[in-house]
C-alpha cells in the first residue's frame, strides 16, 4: 500500500512516501481502505519528537492521526460493524498513523460516519471535534448561560469549539487574527478579539471558562480573566508555565481518548448541523510532507485534507 512515514525524528527531511506492508489485522480489528485523512499540528510534532518524552514512536512510523473510510474486513471478535460500513475515527498513536491507503483499528476506536457529508468532511471533523468535545464537555462541563473565551478560535479545534459552545448556549469570545475576524464571528462568536492588536486580558474579566490552544504566555494570562471557581482547560499545544495557578482556580488538561460513543456523539453533532467542516486544502496524499510544513506555518485557515481514495462525488476535489 501507498503511504507516509518517518524512520527517525526530524524535519521536513525525514519524510518518506511509497510502499509499505499491508496492516495485518487482529481478531479485535478492523481493516478499513481509508478514503480521506486530515492533517493536524500533531503530525509535525510528532515527526520533530517533541512528544518523545510523553511516548517514543516505534520506528518506521506511519503519521496520522484521523480518517474517514470503509471496511474491508473485520476480526472474529469484532461487534457492530463489517465490511462495506463507512467509519471515521481516531488511530492509536502507538500503534501508527492513518496517512496510509489501508489502516487496521481497533473496532472500538470507530464509529459510523455521519450521514450529512462525506469523507472529506469526516475526516476534517473527527480529532478536532473529539478534541473541543473533551475539552468543553468532558473536561470542564460547560453549562448554558456561562461566558467563555477559546483562544485560536479560527484554528480546527478552535473553531469547532466556538460552533459547539454556542450550540451548548454558553456566551462566547474567541480570539483570532484580522483576517479571520468575520469567519469567526460567523461561527457563532459573541465577541471576536484580534489577538494582534488588542489585549483579551484588558477586555475581559469575571468569565466561567477559558479554553487555551495555545499554551505560552497565553495560558498564563488567561488565569487573570477567570473569576473565582472558574476553570481553564488547555491541550497540549505548547509549553505551559511552570509557576502554580491561582489557588481560586481550576486549571485541567483534556484529555481526547477515541471510543465509538464518543464517535456516536460526533457523528450526531455533524448530522443536526451543529458542526461543520471549514476545509482549507485538499492534496493528495503524495503531497503529505508538504501539508506538515503548510500546517506548522500556519499558512492556511481550516483543515488541510489529504484525499486517499476517490471521496464521494458531490465533495470538493
Amino acid at each position: 500500500m501507498k503511504a507516509v512515514w518517518i524512520e527517525g525524528y526530524g524535519g521536513p527531511e525525514v519524510v518518506r512516501f511509497g510502499e509499505r506492508p499491508d496492516p495485518a489485522p487482529g481478531p479485535r480489528d478492523v481493516l478499513v481502505a481509508v478514503k480521506a485523512a486530515s492533517i493536524n499540528p500533531i503530525d509535525w510534532k510528532l515527526r520533530e519528537g517533541m512528544l518523545r518524552a510523553a511516548f517514543a514512536l516505534p520506528m518506521p512510523y506511519i503519521l496520522g492521526r484521523d480518517m474517514s473510510g470503509v471496511v474491508t474486513a473485520a476480526g472474529t471478535e469484532v461487534s457492530g460493524l463489517k465490511p462495506g460500513d463507512e467509519v471515521f475515527g481516531m488511530a492509536d498513536t502507538m500503534r501508527g498513523g492513518t496517512h496510509a491507503e489501508f489502516v487496521a483499528f481497533d473496532h472500538q476506536l470507530l464509529g459510523p460516519k455521519p450521514r450529512r457529508v462525506g469523507h472529506l468532511e469526516a475526516a476534517a471533523l473527527a480529532l478536532v471535534t473529539a478534541t473541543a468535545v473533551a475539552a468543553l464537555e468532558d473536561t470542564a462541563g460547560l453549562a448554558t448561560g456561562e461566558r467563555v473565551l477559546i483562544h485560536g478560535g479560527a484554528g480546527g479545534v478552535g473553531a469547532v469549539a466556538v460552533q459547539l459552545a454556542k450550540h451548548r448556549g454558553a456566551w462566547v469570545a474567541a480570539t483570532c487574527s484580522a483576517a479571520n475576524r468575520d469567519f469567526v464571528a460567523s461561527l457563532g462568536a459573541d465577541r471576536v478579539i484580534d489577538y494582534k492588536r488588542e489585549d483579551f486580558a484588558a477586555l475581559l474579566s469575571g468569565l466561567d471558562l477559558v479554553f487555551d490552544t495555545v499554551g505560552g504566555e497565553i495560558h498564563r494570562r488567561s488565569m487573570a480573566v477567570l473569576k473565582p471557581g472558574g476553570r481553564l482547560v488547555h491541550i497540549a499545544a505548547a509549553p505551559l508555565p511552570a509557576e502554580p495557578p491561582r489557588p481560586d482556580i481550576t486549571v485541567a488538561r483534556a484529555m481526547v481518548r477515541g471510543q465509538r460513543a464518543l464517535f456516536e456523539r460526533i457523528a450526531a453533532l455533524i448530522d443536526d448541523g451543529t458542526v461543520r467542516a471549514d476545509i482549507g486544502a485538499v492534496l493528495p496524499l503524495s503531497e503529505a510532507g508538504r501539508g506538515y510544513e503548510m500546517s506548522r506555518a500556519g499558512q492556511i485557515r481550516g483543515k488541510i485534507v489529504l484525499k486517499i481514495a476517490d471521496p464521494h462525488p458531490s465533495l470538493p476535489r
